[in-house]
């Protein structure tokens, strides 16, 4: 039997990893689904680890880039390029605010309030994470790309908009 064969064959529907997650901004808990690719060695308790680490990098980030919090506070959850990219991106935007002070005001003062976590388990060292927040009246998605790296999930990618 060929590889596409036996899946055909086996037509067992991989369990996701749903809950709840509570955050100090939000009104109400931030609702979380993780879906694994193929049978993974993650459990639910990982898994609710993963989406309240996921929220809080995203969160930073977004702080991050919009000069409320130091780049430098996210360096043992962010891999070294990841990092770099994050500072090019908060020196960029902050370059731009200068000229766009009606942006600034709509997206530097009010805080981010995570509404949704969206996760897929891609390999068995890598999750894909999306973190959909706003801020004031302004959504913003935070993708995320975690890797099992050493002893610990690190963050290798994180892309904001």
């Amino acid at each position: 039997m060929d590889y596409f064969g036996y899946f055909h064959n086996r037509r067992t529907p991989l369990p996701s990893f749903d809950g709840f997650i509570t955050v100090e901004l939000s009104d109400r808990p931030v609702r979380y689904h993780i879906q694994p690719l193929f049978p993974s060695g993650l459990n639910a308790q990982e898994c609710h680890t993963m989406a309240m680490a996921a929220c809080r990098i995203a969160c930073n980030c977004a702080d991050a880039i919009r000069g409320k919090l130091s780049v430098d506070r996210l360096q043992r959850a962010l891999t070294a390029p990841c990092l770099e990219r994050l500072q090019t991106m908060q020196y960029l935007l902050d370059i731009h605010m200068v000229t766009h002070p009606d942006i600034k005001a709509k997206f530097c003062y009010l805080p981010t309030v995570p509404n949704l976590i969206d996760g897929m388990i891609t390999s068995d060292k890598t999750m894909e994470m999306t973190v959909l927040m706003t801020i004031g009246r302004e959504n913003l998605r935070v993708n995320l790309k975690m890797r099992y790296i050493g002893s610990r999930w690190m963050c290798v990618f994180a892309d904001l908009g």
